[in-house]
């Protein structure tokens, strides 16, 4: 995998050109209008090569869909601070897509809304269920270590990290929700709100946020 960030920069192999011409054409033409001649159309790849990787379109989803949480770990990796309290806070920074995008490079909202549109797959297809399931629990195992870490140190007082990292990720999933269906803004708001419940349950006496 190429030290660039995922979805960002020149794709390091043949993989990775497909996964960034998935995600253009997802952006261009959503879940519905996808197709592998649509995918090919945004590469400089011939639709052969994409046969010879991938089974068929839904193949290409959801290594698509592994690909994005290969994306959020580094992106978590990146942020990091070293400590939990800032960790915990690039945690919800990096999920909310709250960072800079490099110039010409899809912006936060463009990823959480692609995300956002395959996730809905999931309702009806048990193979995109399989490939989110694991997603937030991957999450939630990233979030689950910072909290334990932090109740180790003394900054953070719960009894239950991985139920707090539960309902945590479910928080921030909600909120990107709202963001990306809404005409209005809600995630300052939200934000706010989110942060004011880790500073009354998840924090230990005198820790600021």
């Amino acid at each position: 995998m190429s030290d660039e960030a995922l979805l960002d920069g020149n794709p390091a192999d043949t993989h990775e050109a497909i996964m960034m011409a998935t995600f253009a054409a997802l952006r261009t033409h959503g879940y519905p209008g996808i197709s592998i001649q649509r995918i090919a159309d945004e590469s400089d790849l011939t639709k052969s090569t994409f046969y010879h990787h991938f089974d068929g379109k839904d193949d290409i989803l959801l290594s698509f869909v592994e690909y994005m949480r290969d994306y959020f770990e580094r992106g978590y990796r990146i942020e990091s601070t070293g400590d939990p309290v800032g960790d915990l806070k690039a945690f919800i920074t990096v999920s909310l897509g709250e960072y800079p995008a490099a110039e010409g490079t899809p912006d936060a909202d463009a990823r959480l809304s692609t995300y956002l549109e395959l996730r809905a797959q999931a309702i009806q297809n048990e193979a995109f269920r399989a490939e989110f399931t694991e997603l937030s629990a991957t999450l939630v195992d990233n979030l689950t270590e910072i909290i334990e870490t932090g109740v180790k140190q003394g900054v953070f007082a719960v009894d239950d990290p991985e139920t707090t990292a539960e309902y945590l990720v479910a928080t921030i999933e909600g909120i990107n929700l709202q963001q990306t269906t809404r005409t209005d803004d809600p995630r300052s708001m939200l934000r706010k709100e989110l942060e004011t419940y880790i500073e009354t349950t998840v924090l230990a006496d005198d820790i600021a946020f």
